[in-house]
């Protein structure tokens, strides 16, 4: 179940040569993989009032082609890697329409407890949930 999210590129998000600015993706991964839990099922919101959060460990981005001012572009966002204790998200930016990738990338993700930032096995703290990611995570890989 990869989740598609769509975003037009603002101005504030270019560089004085009219190039999406490379810190602008991670915002962007971030919004898709936000989306991508909640059509799983709970919002990121929820599973922080529920008590669990989901720093990250890691992110990766590869530029391919430039993106542009007004430009409207799909990030797809899938899971790639879920344990109990981490889950890892991919994702690639293309043009609305468009097969070109852009940009392409990863962030990587503990489940820890919100007091205290200690690990938790996310299978246990929130059993139904883990089962739909698990499920999302299958039909990613398809």
């Amino acid at each position: 179940m990869p989740s598609q999210t769509e975003i037009t590129v603002r101005y504030a998000e270019t560089d004085c040569m009219g190039v999406v600015h490379h810190a602008v993706y991670p915002v962007w991964f971030e919004i898709a993989r936000t989306d991508y839990i909640k059509a799983a099922g709970m919002s990121y919101a929820e599973m922080e009032r529920a008590g669990v959060m989901l720093p990250v460990t890691g992110i990766t981005c590869r530029y391919r082609l430039p993106a542009k001012y007004d430009d409207v572009l799909t990030i797809t966002a899938k899971v790639t890697r879920l344990t109990p204790a981490r889950i890892e998200f991919s994702y690639t930016v293309t043009k609305k329409g468009g097969d070109a990738v852009l940009a392409e990338g990863t962030s990587s993700h503990g489940f820890v407890d919100a007091e205290n930032f200690r690990p938790l096995n996310f299978r246990k703290e929130m059993p139904a949930l883990y089962e739909k990611m698990e499920q999302c995570a299958a039909a990613d890989s398809e």
